[in-house]
């Protein structure tokens, strides 16, 4: 598959994605909010987890299931790709802000 095409059919993908679970932005602040104060609360002190974490923990628990699995599965690729690419825009978002 070409770039072009490759960036297409990824670009499609998240779009479908957000569509039926909402902005990957959104979810991760939401995520790092609920860590932190999870960790805060059991650490009895202010624990700050990065937003970007739950993208890199989304990465990790695709390739833990690349490395599992027996069998190729495009579908866990497609979902490395997504969460990567989600994930860089991101951090572009974050550091635009600053």
């Amino acid at each position: 598959m070409n770039d072009i095409k490759f960036k297409k059919s990824l670009e499609k993908l998240l779009e479908q994605k957000q569509q039926d679970y909402g902005g990957f932005d959104h979810t991760s602040q939401i995520m790092a909010n609920y860590l932190s104060d999870i960790l805060s609360i059991e650490n009895n002190t202010t624990v700050r987890v990065p937003v970007k974490t739950f993208g890199v923990i989304m990465v990790f628990l695709k390739l833990w299931r690349v490395m599992q699995s027996k069998r190729y599965k495009a579908d866990s690729f497609d979902d490395i790709n997504g969460y990567t690419e989600l994930l860089r825009g991101l951090i572009i978002n974050e550091n635009n802000k600053k």
